[in-house]
């Protein structure tokens, strides 16, 4: 069952969103290190989810409609945020700005998109439910960090390649075309998670 689990967290993984959208906005804005600070960001946020499906407690907060509306409202706002600062700093008036903010806390930006990603809150419940019988004192503690390692490696890949080419046209990082459609891919994911959010919970 694990195995399938495991399959199904890849699958997840690659699948396009915030997560993936927030590591190429990292990437593009700040390059490869910033890249791979998010992705611990993001692997840090999913050992969270895990130990909380494991304990019941991301049950709890899905089965309570204001606390999933809260957690949605947060992601979204957070997220459309980002790719308003992304906007912003593609215009040659806020150049400083952005060399000013090139070690912004790229963990923490991981960590925020990912922990309020109701998404991933469940998921992850989804997951634990199969998993929750072949889950010992040991798998316990191996669990969550095999789901939070295997996506700190998957995004840091991505980083990797995203940046891997010497032509400037293919590497993203300070690519203006990329930087521009990715600041606007951002704001439609949080103003889509928004209105859903909204939607549900009137």
């Amino acid at each position: 069952m694990f195995i399938w689990s495991a399959i199904a967290h890849l699958v997840a993984l690659t699948s396009p969103g915030p997560d993936t959208a927030v590591v190429i906005r990292q990437v593009s804005l700040y390059g490869r290190i910033e890249g791979i600070k998010v992705s611990i960001g993001i692997g840090l946020g999913i050992y969270i989810h895990c130990l909380l499906a494991i304990n019941g407690i991301s049950i709890l907060v899905l089965s309570n409609i204001l606390y999933k509306f809260i957690i949605s409202l947060i992601g979204s706002t957070y997220i459309f945020y980002l790719g308003v600062t992304m906007l912003l700093s593609n215009n040659n008036s806020y150049n400083e700005i952005r060399k000013n903010d090139r070690y912004k806390n790229s963990i923490l930006v991981g960590l925020i998109t990912n922990i309020f990603n109701i998404k991933a809150f469940l998921f992850f419940v989804s997951l634990f439910t199969i998993l929750i019988d072949s889950i010992n004192n040991t798998f316990y503690y191996i669990y969550p960090i095999y789901f939070a390692l295997t996506s700190t490696l998957w995004f840091s890949l991505l980083s990797y390649l995203l940046t891997k080419s010497k032509n400037k046209k293919f590497n993203i990082y300070s690519n203006k075309y990329v930087s521009s459609i990715m600041s606007l891919v951002l704001c439609l994911i949080g103003l889509i998670i928004f209105i859903r959010s909204i939607y549900e919970y009137f």
